[in-house]
């Protein structure tokens, strides 16, 4: 309430010092009025060309009305506005017109005061329709005839308005970042790369005569378009036109007030008048079109979403439509979908659904079925908190939710860590959003990550605290990490810390955490593990390290060759970042002047632990690329590998996937140790090591779960005998990422919905031979996926249905296998990565649903075909699969 005193307040502030329209009582104003709303394609070359190439479709009004002004005061006026003559028609088919008599049965007031429309009053009978398109009208005569800006609450809300006066009677208005005032039921995902860019535009041309709207003629423009791939896209132009037809006269009325002009309004229209304000209403909307309930679209869809279909284009679209039946649904339809007969192999997949509604039903039904006190039965939480990792818009009664979860007694700790990292993800989105980071529900979050790391005892516990902690990203956490970066004694812990720096902000990455990483790197004050080491060059180089920098880091690699595999790793990473980082290489460039540096000792490395990034896609808009990593113990044993794919915009770079291979101490298993070469002292600790392998996989920035494969020989053993020899899924799931509701008003009253929703669909198993006998393995790594993507952007209007539809779909795979032969040293290893013929499908579906017309639609489809690739890896790599294919 305090809100809009405040807004009427500067309201009449302008009005005392601007100029009105010199409306007279006793007199009749009679206007000729068009609009029309027009949907297609956008050229996204120029957003100014909405609607150029293809055939519009959408609805043009045609409209009489007359302005009657009621009372007159030196406070301004009370005017009256009524529809004397209104029909429609199809903007595709023009000769197809209807009448539209539900805008003739109420007249509408407003109260111009100044030249900013105050108050306005519509009968309580009158549909938000016809109101819409009246407050439309109306809001053309809100005009300061004077240059400059202002903001105004407007019909599309409250807008930057300026003002251009080319003439004594000639006014340009133009409007911008006009923002809702009714902003329930509208959200986005702060993720810019997976998210939707709109781009809004009004102006309005005004010629004057007498003090009176003599002509007027604007344009509204709207245009959507995915970041990800623009070429996915909406656009609206949206028209108003008005004419000044004649001036008659009328009996001036009685009235001395304003609320007395009310009164007589009331007893013209019969109906009690309501009080409202300038901008455009929302219609509540009801399903009118292939309505079914959840349940009965469970049974429909069943085939789609069992979890043999999952990375499928099918499962991605059944996903789609159960989030959009479950987002409008209570909680005890969920809980009955849940427990319906034909959901009974679903529940997975429909967890996933209702974790992505992302609604206080849907949550409440998702705790009624989960137990996290059960150590016997995790499919069911571990498949919720998955899915809520990734929530594009969470709110802070889920994040309160979760901590009730995580304080309870959570018998399995695998669970336990599992909540733990989805709670730091969901905490890093909330993080996102403008001034949401200060809530004291952020703060309870850090409380409970650090306190726990504090309390941990055992360095796997440490480790899962700062795993949390590198998912939430937040700021205040960096000296706590810090602190377990320089943990020489424990290389796992200290490696996991400097990884969980990944997400904190660069402005937080400061020179105390650039130093503490040279002090890692050069190990001035500790040995440091090589693993570790590594970690800290990454981020140095992530971090625009000067040229003094880099001239340590190579001397490194060229003065140290106790451990070459480590140098060679070094070296290469250098390299990388220069051939990927502007600043690396401009850095690079000036050091290579020097002979010093250039020269056969630093350059020729005698190592085979590599990294490299290549391209994997090119867009026009994005560009997917793909880094190997390999680092070697000095023995030749891989100690680490795996691959980052990254997704990089024009202005922002997306983490994708990252999955890593680690492993310790395996030259025990194969009969060699790393002995000492002559002269040569370990800088790494002497301590033996237990033989230990494992992953850890990233998905959209966001740690999961670490596996482990085995600890020690017996591990190992088992590892062997229960290695799955056929293909086993290791992660499944069906991920919201593109999601994005927003209600725009037009100029013209009419209001435009605007939604995307884009899932992916991913499947990611796996298979493994080892021959001990032999002394080789085989593994593959089948990375599986299917992108759909959705938009649309439509009028919210029963009665002149139209808009469009947009789609994007694919479904691919990426083959990683590995063969390894270790029957005789030094290892042999080949790698191959490769992705089969796929095709990716767009298109847009115009239509036009208009009463008491026949329903219009067009459509076109644009299909691409991506051919196989096999990808190249590094030379090295190359050389070793071309020996070993020969040698089979």
């Amino acid at each position: 309430m305090a809100y809009w005193c405040v807004r009427l307040a500067l309201c009449v502030l302008f009005s005392v010092y601007s100029y009105s329209l010199q409306f007279k009582t006793g007199s009749v104003y009679q206007y000729s009025y068009s609009s029309s709303t027009l949907f297609n394609e956008v050229n996204t070359k120029n957003k100014a060309t909405a609607g150029a190439t293809q055939k519009d479709v959408g609805v043009q009004l045609s409209v009489d009305f007359d302005v009657i002004p009621v009372f007159s005061s030196p406070d301004g006026l009370f005017l009256k506005l009524q529809v004397t003559s209104a029909k429609f028609s199809s903007v595709a088919r023009p000769a197809e017109e209807r009448l539209l008599p539900t805008l003739l049965k109420f007249p509408v007031f407003f109260e111009l005061v100044g030249d900013i429309i105050e108050r306005v009053y519509v009968a309580d009978a009158d549909p938000i329709f016809s109101t819409n398109i009246k407050k439309g009208i109306m809001a053309i005569f809100q005009l300061k005839q004077e240059q400059g800006e202002r903001s105004e609450i407007d019909v599309c809300g409250e807008c930057q308005v300026s003002y251009a006066v080319t003439s004594p009677n000639t006014v340009s208005k133009s409007k911008l970042n006009c923002q809702n005032l009714e902003i329930a039921g509208q959200f986005s995902t702060p993720n810019k790369m997976m998210g939707l860019s709109v781009w809004n535009k009004a102006s309005m041309h005004y010629e004057l005569k007498d003090g009176i709207v003599n002509r007027a003629t604007g344009t509204t423009r709207l245009v959507s378009y995915l970041n990800l791939r623009t070429s996915l896209n909406g656009g609206v132009i949206s028209s108003q036109k008005v004419s000044l037809e004649n001036t008659a006269k009328r009996e001036i009325g009685t009235v001395s007030s304003v609320e007395d002009a009310v009164k007589e309004a009331e007893k013209e229209t019969g109906r009690p008048l309501v009080m409202t304000l300038l901008p455009s209403d929302t219609e509540v909307q009801q399903c009118t079109e292939d309505c079914k309930s959840p349940k009965e679209l469970v049974a429909q869809l069943h085939d789609d979403l069992v979890k043999e279909k999952l990375a499928s284009l099918d499962s991605a679209k059944a996903f789609v439509k159960m989030l959009r039946s479950l987002r409008n649904a209570g909680k005890t339809t969920i809980a009955e979908v849940f427990t319906s007969p034909d959901s009974y192999y679903l529940v997975t997949q429909l967890i996933d659904v209702a974790a992505a509604a992302q609604t206080r039903p849907a949550q409440e039904a998702l705790l009624d079925l989960l137990s996290f006190e059960d150590d016997s039965a995790l499919d069911y939480p571990e498949r919720y908190l998955f899915a809520a990792a990734y929530s594009t818009h969470p709110t802070e009664a889920l994040i309160k939710d979760l901590i009730g979860v995580l304080k309870k007694k959570i018998p399995s700790d695998t669970l336990r860590e599992s909540l733990l990292l989805g709670l730091a993800s969901i905490i890093n989105t909330f993080c996102q959003v403008k001034d949401q980071c200060k809530h004291e529900v952020v703060k309870e979050v850090q409380q409970l990550l650090v306190g726990g790391l504090e309390a941990c005892g055992e360095e796997t516990c440490r480790g899962t605290y700062l795993r949390a902690l590198g998912n939430a990203g937040l700021s205040g956490t960096v000296t706590v990490i810090l602190q377990h970066a320089e943990s020489p004694a424990f290389p796992m812990q200290a490696f996991t810390a400097i990884n969980a720096l990944r997400r904190i902000h660069k402005q937080f990455i400061t020179p105390e955490v650039i130093t503490a990483m040279l002090r890692i790197f050069h190990q001035n004050a500790a040995n440091y593990d090589t693993s570790v080491r590594a970690a800290a060059l990454d981020m140095l180089l992530k971090n625009q390290p000067t040229p003094q920098v880099l001239r340590n880091v190579l001397l490194a690699a060229a003065m140290d060759q106790t451990n070459f595999e480590f140098a060679t790793y070094v070296y290469n990473s250098v390299i990388d970042a220069a051939n990927n980082e502007a600043m690396v290489r401009d850095s690079l460039k000036m050091l290579l002047k020097d002979p010093s540096f250039n020269n056969y000792y630093v350059h020729s490395q005698r190592g085979k632990s590599s990294i490299f990034t290549n391209f994997l896609a090119k867009t026009s808009d994005t560009n997917a690329t793909y880094s190997m990593f390999i680092e070697n113990s000095k023995s030749g044993i891989m100690k680490k590998s795996g691959m980052d794919v990254n997704l990089i915009g024009k202005l922002v770079t997306q983490p994708f996937i990252k999955f890593g291979i680690f492993a310790e101490g395996l030259e025990s298993l194969v009969g060699e140790s790393e002995e000492e070469e002559e002269g040569e002292t370990d800088s790494e600790p002497a301590a033996e090591v237990e033989a230990t392998a494992g992953m850890t996989f990233t998905l959209m920035d966001v740690l999961l779960r670490q596996i482990e494969f085995f600890r020690g020989s017996a591990g190992l053993m088992s590892a062997v005998w229960n290695a799955p020899s056929d293909l086993t899924s290791a992660l499944q799931g069906n991920l919201l990422l593109q999601d994005h509701s927003q209600r725009v008003h037009l100029s013209n009253g009419l209001v435009v919905n605007l939604e995307v929703l884009g899932v992916l669909s991913m499947d990611l198993a796996g298979s493994v031979s080892i021959s001990l006998w032999n002394r080789n393995c085989e593994a593959l790594i089948k990375n599986s996926g299917a992108l759909y993507i959705e938009g649309s952007m439509r009028l919210e209007s029963e009665l002149l249905n139209s808009g469009l539809v947009f789609t994007g779909e694919g479904e691919s795979s990426i083959h990683f296998t590995t063969d390894a032969d270790f029957y005789e040293m030094p290892l042999k290893l080949c790698m191959q990565m490769m992705r089969p013929e796929f095709t990716f499908k767009q298109s847009v579906m115009k239509y036009e649903r208009l009463k008491s017309l026949k329903r219009l639609r067009r459509r076109t489809t644009k299909t691409s075909k991506i051919t196989a690739e096999s990808y190249f890896l590094n030379k090295g790599n190359s050389d070793e699969c071309r020996v070993m294919k020969k040698e089979e």
